[in-house]
């Protein structure tokens, strides 16, 4: 669970109740997390015992490894070479195996699903995978849990599994709810 906020200065300017879902307060600094460990969880106990692989540049790749760890799954990701040092090293810091290949993240999906072909390992997609949008929505549910009477929810968009997550779930809890990307 991740603090919701007041912002005292952007609600007087903008003339609304305005608050900030801290996200970055989480242990790897990003709401991937809570998709990652939900499609872990998910897995069968043979999935669990194969593990799982992943093209990620940075945040995705840190939350599987993160989780992964703690959950003693196997977690490989493919991270491009234009992946920031730092995620590569704080990912295999965590546990995971870290293979860079690939100038764009597209290139780093297409090597590892080569290596899903040998290994027998799920692959994890870091924005439409089914577990992941809807361990993302859990940041709906949180909001919706933390403040009353919201009339939106300003979500930003990326891959888009955030949005349809927060959707899904804030908008079960609030039909009425407006979901803004």
């Amino acid at each position: 669970k991740s603090p919701l906020v007041r912002s005292a200065a952007l609600s007087k300017i903008l003339g609304c109740e305005l608050y900030f879902k801290k996200e970055f307060e989480l242990r790897t600094g990003s709401f991937k997390e809570r998709g990652a460990r939900n499609a872990l969880l998910k897995l069968t106990a043979d999935q669990k015992k194969n593990g799982v692989i992943a093209a990620s540049a940075g945040n995705h790749a840190l939350a599987l490894a993160y989780h992964g760890n703690l959950l003693g799954i196997k977690v490989t990701v493919v991270m491009p070479v234009v992946a920031p040092i730092m995620k590569i090293s704080q990912c295999k810091q965590m546990g995971a195996t870290v293979i860079v290949n690939g100038e764009t993240i597209a290139e780093a999906r297409d090597f590892a699903l080569t290596i899903l072909e040998k290994e027998g390992q799920v692959y994890i997609n870091g924005f439409d995978h089914p577990d992941i949008i809807a361990g993302q929505g859990t940041v709906g549910l949180e909001i919706c849990g933390q403040l009353d009477n919201i009339d939106a929810i300003i979500v930003p968009v990326g891959g888009a599994g955030l949005i349809a997550g927060v959707a899904v779930a804030a908008k079960t809890m609030t039909p009425c709810i407006q979901i803004i990307g």
